[in-house]
């Protein structure tokens, strides 16, 4: 009984303890060690945070290119029409470096035709206007399009971008693609902060990659639940590119964009059998191939009256491309008429270049499409009488 008897005397101690405010060793070490688990596990999240953060630069860069490339990087690209060499500059463009805050004559903004895709060094738009003493820049690059441009020139304005003139590229047989069913109301309104470019360490510290994965991914999953939620077709919101994804270099520019897969290299590289002067596609036929439908048409639209109030103190000019089919003969009423649309709704914005009916079969590579050295040289003319003729440097621009 009395070991019944003192156990029941230390339970009233104890419970007159705690009424007097008073707690034993064992309950006072409780919260202390709470605490301690609480800062340990705080740490080791933000170790795992800035882990991350650090492991996603291996797979993200800051760059103006869809396609980043290191600065003063030399590509050789090989096809059947032709083997070339490209070389980019400071900021991996094919173009004079890009100085901030300089006055350039002129910038351009386009995709392969302007960028000068099978042409080499000293006969490309860009190697002739600066023989007629023209200061340009050229931020063109293969496989983008108008969403991509308009992307572009927001990050050069952010950068100290500065020009009299900004001339548009839009090559009617493949600028429409992958645009009908982009939500682009977001990319259009985004503010661009200056510079656009660096990362720092208070953008380490603030977790920018991460912060941007994640908005993306947040962003294909909203998408995904509204469409299969609503019964509504898979509609991609553009969300703005604040890095691009890494890709390895090669030399090689074939295997660089293909990533080294080498069926796709295959069918880039071109077939010798098949010259672009033997198809002859439907109206239909066509019209989806280039993706040129009312949908693609507004989307681009929008994007195009867009750009010329993120730098209003340039004139912007529209440089219509025809494809290599029109090219080669082929013609369509209703492809006449998107063309006329172009140039009534954006006659306020732009004034327009229509080079439809003035490139020949002779200034196009026969199987892959793209200008050869005349092509760029009819093009310069074009662009270059917009401008004012100045003498050419003896030295290199900036």
């Amino acid at each position: 009984m009395n070991k019944y008897k003192k156990i029941k005397f230390q339970l009233r101690m104890n419970n007159n303890e705690e009424r007097d405010g008073v707690l034993n060793p064992h309950e006072a070490g409780r919260p202390r060690a709470l605490f301690t688990n609480i800062m340990v596990l705080l740490v080791v999240l933000a170790l795992a945070l800035y882990l991350t953060e650090w492991l996603l630069g291996f797979y993200l860069v800051k760059a103006v290119s869809r396609y980043p490339l290191p600065p003063y990087a030399v590509q050789r690209h090989t096809t059947v029409d032709y083997d070339v060499v490209y070389r980019y500059n400071n900021y991996g463009l094919r173009s004079p470096d890009f100085v901030p805050g300089f006055l350039y004559d002129a910038v351009l903004f386009g995709d392969s035709f302007f960028f000068g895709q099978g042409v080499g060094e000293g006969n490309t738009l860009v190697d002739v206007l600066q023989e007629k003493g023209i200061k340009v820049l050229n931020v063109s690059e293969i496989a983008t399009n108008p969403i991509d441009y308009y992307h572009k020139l927001n990050v050069m304005k952010a950068q100290g971008l500065r020009s009299r003139a900004v001339f548009v590229g839009l090559c009617l047989g493949n600028d429409f693609q992958d645009i009908a069913d982009k939500d682009i109301d977001e990319a259009l309104v985004y503010r661009y902060p200056s510079p656009f470019l660096h990362y720092n360490v208070r953008s380490f510290l603030t977790l920018t990659r991460m912060r941007y994965e994640l908005k993306r991914k947040r962003q294909a999953l909203y998408d995904w639940l509204h469409s299969r939620t609503g019964g509504l077709p898979m509609r991609e919101t553009v969300v703005v590119h604040e890095f691009e994804h890494r890709r390895k270099f090669d030399t090689d520019w074939l295997r660089f964009f293909t990533g080294n897969r080498p069926e796709l290299m295959a069918a880039m590289a071109g077939n010798r059998e098949r010259p672009l002067d033997r198809e002859k596609p439907t109206e239909a036929a066509y019209l989806e191939k280039i993706q040129l439908t009312p949908a693609s048409f507004y989307n681009t639209l929008r994007i195009l009256k867009a750009m010329p109030s993120r730098l209003p103190e340039a004139r912007f000019y529209l440089v219509l491309i025809p494809g290599p089919h029109y090219v080669w003969g082929w013609r369509s009423p209703k492809y006449e008429r998107y063309v006329e649309q172009l140039k009534a709704r954006l006659a306020a914005s732009f004034t327009v270049i229509d080079l439809h009916g003035r490139t020949t079969p002779a200034m196009h590579f026969l199987h892959d499409g793209h200008w050869q050295a005349r092509g760029h040289r009819l093009a310069a003319e074009a662009l270059g009488s917009h401008l004012p003729v100045k003498a050419p440097q003896m030295v290199q621009q900036p």
